[in-house]
């Protein structure tokens, strides 16, 4: 039988790991090559903004994309229907790995 101690600890755990995987993180990150294949044309996060046209060297220039622009890059070139439902996907996907 688990005690409480131990169950406590291993909650303790489990909440330290959705805070780390919650956190701001790189978008190459958070778009990790296995999420890049599987679901886009693209083998990195880097190559997707590339071929929409889109030059970024900063988090600025990435937050100057319009939106709409995004969306539709993405929904031509992804398995997603905008930038909104691709960052969730990964978010969702990084989430699940850190509390395994």
């Amino acid at each position: 039988m688990t005690s409480y101690n131990s169950f406590a600890s291993l909650f303790d755990d489990l909440q330290k790991n959705i805070n780390n995987a919650t956190g701001k993180v790189p978008l190459n990150e958070l778009f990790p090559a296995s999420f890049m294949n599987s679901y886009t044309d693209f083998s990195d996060f880097d190559e997707l903004l590339s071929a929409g046209g889109f030059t970024v060297s900063s988090q600025e220039d990435f937050d100057a994309i319009p939106e709409s622009e995004l969306d539709k890059h993405i929904s031509k070139t992804t398995k997603f229907s905008s930038w909104n439902e691709m960052s969730q996907k990964a978010a969702e996907i990084r989430i699940m790995n850190a509390i395994g």
